[in-house]
């Protein structure tokens, strides 16, 4: 077969994965393309590729769907071959065919190959028909997809069952049904959830095995029928079905069941005829060893550096090669692939651990990846400045560690995890640290239900002493930058004051929680013999005075609540910069911070949004506890009573940027607790709202309307008696 040489790639997507194709590229010496749609027109990959293309709107429908924009693109740059990366249109069998047909090389498995295995329905037809060796989950894959007939097939399977769209992945369009008066809602969410993420609102459904890991293997395949496996990975830490952990080699599996899976993977992509990159993916019974096919992915995987970690292997560039035609056996560096180590991948995102993972939007005020621990790796497409929008996933970077031994590689990115400097945006640091320093999942014993098992401790609340250090060092970042702005009375020593009993103090919200604020109230100690500043601090939970049963219950635990005083805290010097005006306002200040607390002398990385000049949050990351404390500065000029409301009067605003999907209460309607008033979508996440008590709906958006936070969404107000 002749070669055909690649000389230009136009990368069909965007982010981390538009970066990632971008560095091998450059490597091989190919030319690079992207396109970007309104929200990316600034973003890395836009100013890392040669030369890049605007293709729409944020809306990734008008944008990195439109497969007729992006062939255009590649005819107008010249590009002779593209990378569809992951997600989008990555398993989309027409979109791949259109650009074959356009005299373009898609780098990656043939359109026929996707058709075949891609849709998970059409995958265990040719398994039943080709490779019926290979265990199949019992469940239903037919065509007929009426909700009627989908009720029929699951209510036939023992519950609880599984509910996921036939053309996706990522977790969209998968439900979990534990009874059937849940079954018909939960049919028709997973269909809509499943047609706006793939186009196609095809499900199948499957017993659900409540205790289960995921394994998945990763295979390669050339155009001569060569097919090899790279290993296996662990992908059993999930949340809403969803990875947030990866590992290779899995725990779970030893030297005879690792030759078992593989061999099964290898076998199913022999009788496909596969090319390229492909992802098996199958559930372990661990008490029985059984494994049972889940799915094939025709694309790159999410977690593939971990693969690539233990290997020495390039993924991308071999995907390259074979879509250049070269033979993986003549290549010769897949027939005895030596696996050093192990690796382990976290997906830092931007969500809300403690709000069900829901998503988070927001500038990046600062980010600092760890450079000198060895064995560390970062996939992103952020740097400081960037926006996590409402348009696209909520991952901001893969975090990726390689060691020795899987103890190592645990520790490793414990530390790594506690080093890495992210502000400006609510993440899952501190979720994933919890992770790493859970006994459960050190040891390696885990499922798929890990989370909801281990939850206590990984979702534990902090207490004022954790907090303290990270309030104490807000508040000298933020007197020091007083200090330094001060234009009157500069000769006046800082904190005098003429009402002596009255101890400076400073208020702020904890990680947006209305119901913990603390306070501190500091004395500062002149010290004319050096230039460090010395003072007195307090740290202590606030009662709201509105709320009387707690303003009680809290004087009975003041002092358990309150830290021993006098805390002897000492500044070093710190240079925090300039506030200075921006295209989105003031630039706040930044940088890192040192004191001492208590003898105890550490480092911060502080940075500061300021929305008004009593306006503030300032986003704390403490080093030695390892994760940020958001702390919203609270104005004593204004009342807190809003925020005490009682839920019969209090509005449903939108808490973060989101589309309006369906209007499930329109006005008028009478509602009870917890019944459904409207669903929801931020970054590919859908999320109803609840009624939080009986009353009438007033609703105030429409389907399909973009709404930015913070938004007046509906109203339920209390039917008078």
């Amino acid at each position: 077969m002749t070669l055909t040489s690649i000389r230009k790639v136009l990368i069909a997507n965007r982010g981390e994965i538009a970066c990632r194709v971008i560095r091998t590229c450059r490597r091989m010496g190919i030319a690079t393309v992207a396109i970007y749609s309104d929200s990316d027109e600034n973003s890395v990959f836009v100013r890392m590729v040669d030369e890049a293309y605007h293709i729409g709107a944020s809306v990734a429908a008008e944008s990195y769907l439109d497969g007729d924009k992006l062939i255009a693109v590649c005819h107008r740059a010249g590009a002779d071959a593209l990378h569809p990366g992951y997600g989008f249109l990555s398993e989309n069998a027409d979109f791949a065919q259109k650009v074959k047909e356009a005299g373009i090389n898609f780098i990656g498995p043939t359109p026929e190959s996707i058709r075949a295995i891609g849709d998970k329905i059409a995958a265990k037809l040719f398994i039943t028909e080709h490779a019926p060796s290979i265990p199949l989950i019992p469940g239903y894959n037919g065509h007929d997809q009426s909700i009627e007939r989908l009720e029929k097939e699951a209510s036939r399977i023992d519950f609880p069952v599984l509910l996921k769209a036939s053309a996706g992945g990522g977790g969209r369009g998968m439900r979990a049904v534990y009874e059937t008066g849940k079954l018909r809602e939960e049919i028709e969410t997973a269909k809509g959830e499943a047609l706006r993420s793939f186009g196609s609102d095809n499900l199948l459904i499957e017993k659900y095995f409540e205790s289960i890991r995921h394994v998945e293997v990763q295979i390669f395949g050339d155009k001569y029928g060569n097919v090899y496996h790279i290993n296996e990975r662990d992908c059993s830490v999930q949340r809403r079905h969803q990875k947030v952990i990866e590992e290779t080699p899995s725990p779970a599996v030893d030297e005879t069941l690792r030759e078992a899976m593989t061999n099964a993977a290898v076998e199913l992509c022999r009788k496909l005829g596969y090319e390229g990159a492909g992802t098996a993916e199958f559930i372990l019974d661990e008490k029985t060893k059984k494994f049972y096919f889940l799915e094939l992915n025709t694309r790159l995987q999410v977690e593939h550096p971990v693969t690539e970690a233990i290997s020495g292997l390039d993924l991308v560039e071999l995907q390259i090669l074979v879509a250049q035609g070269v033979n993986l056996k003549q290549l010769g560096v897949l027939d005895n692939v030596q696996f050093q180590g192990h690796s382990i991948e976290v997906r830092l995102c931007a969500e809300d651990p403690d709000n069900d993972f829901s998503p988070r939007t927001g500038l990046i005020r600062k980010w600092s990846p760890v450079t000198d621990i060895p064995g560390v790796r970062y996939d992103t497409g952020v740097e400081d400045g960037s926006e996590i929008s409402v348009f696209y996933d909520s991952m901001i970077a893969k975090i990726i560690v390689h060691a020795p031994t899987r103890a190592e590689a645990v520790c490793r990115m414990a530390s790594v995890l506690s080093r890495t400097v992210i502000l400006g945006v609510t993440t899952n640091q501190k979720f994933l640290l919890s992770i790493m320093n859970n006994p459960r999942f050190q040891s390696g014993t885990f499922d798929t239900n890990f989370i909801s098992l281990e939850h206590a401790q990984l979702f534990s609340r902090r207490t004022v002493e954790q907090l303290q250090s990270s309030i104490i060092a807000a508040m000298l970042f933020e007197w020091s930058i007083q200090i330094d702005q001060r234009v009157n009375l500069r000769s006046i020593q800082p904190n005098w004051r003429n009402i002596k009993w009255k101890v400076p103090s400073k208020k702020y919200v904890v990680d947006n929680d209305q119901d913990t604020q603390l306070q501190v109230e500091y004395e500062f100690q002149p010290n004319l013999k050096g230039a460090n500043k010395q003072f007195q601090c307090n740290v202590s939970q606030v009662v709201q005075e509105a709320d009387k049963k707690k303003a009680a219950a809290a004087a009975a635990e003041k002092d358990k609540q309150k830290v021993e005083l006098p805390l002897q805290v000492t500044l070093y010097e710190s240079h925090f910069g300039q506030q200075t005006p921006g295209p989105q306002g003031i630039q706040g200040c930044s940088g890192l911070l040192r004191c001492s607390i208590e003898g105890s002398q550490r480092y911060f990385y502080i940075a500061e949004d300021v929305r008004d000049i009593n306006e503030k949050t300032y986003f704390v990351h403490d080093f030695v506890q390892g994760y940020p404390v958001t702390l919203e500065k609270v104005d004593r000029l204004k009342s807190t009573t809003a925020s005490n409301e009682d839920d019969r009067v209090t509005p449903y605003t939108s808490s973060m940027p989101c589309r309006i999907l369906k209007i499930l209460a329109p006005t008028g309607t009478t509602v009870k607790k917890n019944d459904p008033l409207l669903s929801i979508e931020s970054m590919k996440t859908e999320v109803k709202v609840l009624s939080r008590h009986e009353g009438v709906v007033t609703m105030r958006v429409e389907e399909n309307q973009l709404v930015d936070a913070r938004v007046l969404l509906c109203q339920v107000d209390e039917v008078k008696k």
